[in-house]
C-alpha cells in the first residue's frame, strides 16, 4: 500500500453538481456565504450594511428602480400599485426622502400606473435627467381631437398653387391638397400662410394626437429647486404633415408597450413584434415632419420578419448593436453607421429560450439572460465572436442544473468585479452569485455560489452600483436599505472587514446607568438574535480595536454592554455562517483530469493553506462515525502577537486528521467568526492500493 499525496491547487471554482469523479479539483460540492476570489482566495463573503429604513411596513409587490446619473446622482424609486391606487415615492442613497412635486399625488397621473403587479408590470428607462415609467398593461391611445382649417381645392403639383401673381391668391389658413407623383409617399397637404407662401400641413378631419395619459410618465429633477423631483406627464409632438395613411400612429397605438428602450440617440417601444424609435435627436417624436422624403433621422416604426410568432419583451444595446429577445428567438437590428429608415434591418440571429420577464444584464462584452426548466433556472451568456460575427449563448449553469431555482425576478452584474447576481421569487433569502475571470480567450474561472442572508429577510430587489451591491430587503417590520462592498474594505480603525451582517457604526445615543454600570443603546432596527459589538477605538482603555464583548439584549430595539462604553465607537451586527464542503477525492492522472476510480484510497490528512485568517474550524464527518472538528482561532503559544483575546490574523497551513475512505467522508470549512478567513489551496495524503499495475 503506497503512500500518496497531491494538492488542490485553489478553491476557486465554486459548486459543481456533475458526479464527483467528473469534477474540477478545484470545485466543491457546497459553497455557502463565501466569495471566490482570484486575488485572495476563497474568503467569507463580505457583510451586509445597514445604511436605512425606507417603509415601515413591508412592500408585498413594488416596481424598484435605481436612477443612476453619475456619482452623487443615484437615487432609488418605488412605485406601489394596485388596481385602485398607486404611489412614487424616491430615496436618495444615503436612504433620505426626496420630495416631489404635486404630481406624485395627482390622481390624474398616478392613475396610469394602476395595476395589479408593479414588480413586473411597471419598467423604467433613465435617459440623461429623465426616467420614463411605463406601465406596461396600459393600452396607448390616440386622442379624439382632429386636425382642423378645411380642405380646399386639389392640385396636381405644387407648382400649380396660387402664387400671388395677377390675382392668384391663395386664402390664408386654407389646406391644399397635392396629388402629383413628385412626393415619395404621394398625396401631401399644404396650408397656406399667407397669400403666396405654403409649409406642409396633416390633412384636416383626422386625428393627429396622442393621447398622453396613455404613455409613460416622466420623473426628472427640478431646476427651480422647489423639490427634489417632478413627476408629470410627457408632451408628445402631433403629427404636423401626411394623413392617416402618408402618416399613420405609431404601430403601438391600440396596443399595449411591452418594453422601453435608447439606443443611438433614440427612444423605443417594443409592442407585439414591432419596434419603434423616435426620431433622432427628439425623443417622443414619432411622427415624420415631412411626408414628401424619408429623412434619416425620421422616426423608425418595423416589425420582425420570422417563422413563428416572436413578441418582443426585451431590448439590450449590446456589442454595438441593439439584440432583441423574445421568448424562443433573439433578433439584432443591423445597421451601417447611422440607425435610419432607409438602413434598418432586423434579423433572427439565435434561437434560444428566454425568460421575457427578466431583464437580460450586461458585463463587458457578454450579454446574460436567463429561461426556467422546470423547477430551476438556466442562464445563458451571450457573446459575439468578433473574428467570425457569429453570435452564440454558452449556459453557464451547465455544470449545475439543480442549483439556482426557477421564477428569477433580477440579474445584476458588475464588470469591475466579474461578478453575477441572481435572485429568485422561490426564496428571497438567497442570492445566486456567479463569479467569472477571463485571460483573454480562455475562462480561468466560473463559481457558482449561494449567499444566505437571515432567514427573515426578503431581497426585493439588488442593484449594482461601482464596486457595491445595494439591496432593498423586507424584514419583519418594514422595508430596509442595505449594501455589500464587494471588495470588503477594512473597517476604520480595524485593520480587517469584520464579517457581520446588517452591519453599522455605534457611536451616539448612548445612556449609561450607575447603578448597573451598563450601558446601553438603541438599535436602528429590530433583530431578537444573537449580536455582535467590536471596539473600534485605538486609544479605549477598555480593550483593542477589534476585540469583541459581551453584549446582552434588553428588548429587540437595544444592545447594551457591562460598563461605561458611552464614549467608545462600536460595530454592530448579525454573525453568519460560512460553510464550503470540499469534493470527494481522488487519486488523479493525465494532469489531473481524470480520476481513478479502481483501487482503494485511505485519506490520512489534509492541509489547508490560508492567509490574513481569525478563525475557521474543519469538520470531518465519516460515514455512519460522529463529527470530528478541529478549530484555529489564530492564537498560537509563544508566537508575538497571540494575546489571548486580541485579534490575530495570520498566515500558515492548518494540518488536520481523516481516517477515512476517499468516498465515505465530508470535509467541511466552517467560519461563524466576525473575523476574516482566507484559503488558497489544500493538500491530502493517503494510503492507495490497487490491485493491477495502471498502463
Amino acid at each position: 500500500m503506497a503512500l500518496v499525496s497531491t494538492s488542490i491547487p485553489n478553491l476557486l471554482n465554486g459548486v459543481s453538481q456533475q458526479p464527483a469523479p467528473l469534477r474540477q479539483v478545484t470545485q466543491g460540492e457546497t459553497q455557502t456565504n463565501a466569495l471566490s476570489s482570484v486575488i485572495d482566495g476563497l474568503i467569507k463573503r463580505p457583510p451586509t450594511e445597514h445604511i436605512a429604513k425606507l417603509f415601515n411596513t413591508n412592500l408585498s409587490t413594488a416596481a424598484i428602480h435605481v436612477i443612476d446619473r453619475g456619482v452623487n446622482n443615484r437615487d432609488i424609486i418605488v412605485v406601489q400599485a394596485s388596481p385602485s391606487s398607486a404611489t412614487v415615492t424616491v430615496y436618495n442613497l444615503n436612504g433620505t426622502l426626496l420630495t416631489q412635486s404635486p404630481g406624485s399625488t395627482n390622481t390624474i397621473l398616478t392613475d396610469y400606473l394602476k395595476c395589479s403587479d408593479p414588480a413586473t408590470q411597471i419598467k423604467f428607462l433613465t435617459v440623461n435627467d429623465y426616467t420614463l415609467i411605463l406601465n406596461t398593461t396600459k393600452q396607448v391611445a390616440s386622442s379624439t381631437a382632429v386636425t382642423g382649417n378645411l380642405l380646399s381645392t386639389q392640385f396636381n403639383d405644387f407648382s400649380e398653387l396660387p402664387d400671388g401673381v395677377d390675382n392668384d391668391n391663395a386664402t390664408v389658413n386654407n389646406i391644399y391638397e397635392i396629388i402629383g407623383a413628385s412626393s415619395e409617399s404621394g398625396s401631401y397637404y399644404v396650408k397656406a400662410l399667407s397669400t403666396k407662401t405654403y409649409e406642409e400641413s396633416a390633412k384636416p378631419g383626422e386625428r393627429y394626437q396622442l393621447d398622453a395619459t396613455t404613455l409613460p410618465l416622466k420623473l426628472y429633477p427640478d431646476v427651480s429647486n422647489t423639490y427634489d423631483y417632478i413627476l408629470d406627464n410627457i408632451t408628445w409632438p402631433h403629427r404636423t404633415v401626411g394623413d392617416l395613411e402618408s402618416a399613420p400612429f405609431p404601430s403601438f397605438v391600440g396596443s399595449t408597450i411591452n418594453n422601453l428602450f435608447f439606443y443611438k440617440n433614440r427612444l423605443g417601444f417594443l409592442s407585439g413584434e414591432n419596434v419603434s424609435f423616435s426620431a433622432a435627436g427628439d425623443y417622443f417624436r414619432f411622427f415624420p415632419e415631412t411626408v414628401r422624403t424619408v429623412l434619416d433621422d425620421g422616426p423608425i416604426d418595423v416589425s420582425t420578419v420570422h417563422t413563428k410568432t416572436s413578441i418582443l419583451k426585451q431590448a439590450i444595446a449590446f456589442n454595438d448593436s441593439l439584440t432583441l429577445f423574445s421568448e424562443h428567438t433573439q433578433f439584432i437590428i443591423e445597421n451601417i453607421g447611422a440607425l435610419t429608415p432607409k438602413t434598418i434591418s432586423i434579423i433572427p440571429s439565435t434561437e434560444f429560450e428566454n425568460d421575457a420577464n427578466v431583464t437580460p444584464v450586461g458585463a463587458g462584452n457578454n450579454l446574460y439572460f436567463t429561461s426556467n426548466k422546470g423547477d430551476f433556472s438556466s442562464i445563458r451568456e451571450y457573446f459575439i465572436e468578433a473574428d467570425t460575427v457569429i453570435t452564440d449563448a454558452m449556459e453557464i449553469t451547465a455544470h449545475v442544473p439543480k442549483y439556482v431555482p426557477k421564477n428569477i425576478v433580477k440579474l445584476t452584474t458588475s464588470s469591475n468585479e466579474d461578478i453575477l447576481v441572481a435572485l429568485s421569487a422561490q426564496d428571497r433569502s438567497k442570492l445566486y452569485v456567479y463569479k467569472w475571470f477571463n485571460d483573454g480567450q480562455s475562462k480561468l474561472q466560473s463559481s457558482w455560489s449561494t449567499w444566505q442572508l437571515p432567514s427573515n429577510a426578503q431581497v426585493k430587489d439588488v442593484t449594482v452600483l461601482d464596486s457595491n451591491l445595494y439591496l432593498l430587503i423586507n424584514y419583519t417590520n418594514g422595508l430596509y436599505l442595505e449594501k455589500i462592498a464587494l471588495q470588503y474594505l477594512d473597517d476604520s480603525t480595524l485593520g480587517f472587514c469584520a464579517r457581520l451582517d446588517r452591519k453599522f457604526l455605534l457611536q451616539s445615543g448612548a445612556s449609561y446607568d450607575g447603578n448597573t454600570d451598563t450601558t446601553t443603546w438603541p438599535l436602528p432596527y429590530h433583530h431578537s438574535g444573537e449580536m455582535k459589538a467590536l471596539i473600534t477605538n485605538i486609544t479605549s482603555s477598555v480593550g483593542s480595536p477589534g476585540r469583541d464583548v459581551v453584549v446582552t439584549r434588553p428588548t429587540n430595539t437595544e444592545i447594551a454592554v457591562s460598563g461605561d462604553y458611552r464614549s467608545v465607537p462600536l460595530i454592530v451586527g448579525i454573525p453568519y455562517d460560512m460553510t464550503y464542503k470540499f469534493s470527494p477525492q481522488y487519486v488523479r492522472e493525465r494532469d489531473g483530469s481524470q480520476s481513478i476510480q479502481s483501487g482503494r484510497l485511505q485519506l490520512r490528512t489534509m492541509r489547508v493553506n490560508f492567509e490574513n485568517t481569525g478563525f475557521f474550524k474543519i469538520e470531518v464527518t465519516p460515514k455512519g462515525r460522529a463529527t470530528n472538528s478541529y478549530e484555529y482561532t489564530g492564537v498560537v503559544l509563544n508566537q508575538l502577537g497571540s494575546t489571548i483575546g486580541d485579534v490575530n490574523l495570520t498566515d500558515g497551513t492548518f494540518r488536520f486528521p481523516i481516517q477515512s475512505k476517499n468516498d465515505r467522508v465530508d470535509i467541511e470549512i466552517k467560519s461563524d467568526s466576525y473575523l476574516p478567513c482566507s484559503f488558497q489551496s489544500a493538500e491530502w495524503e493517503g494510503f492507495y492500493n490497487i490491485r493491477s499495475k495502471r498502463i
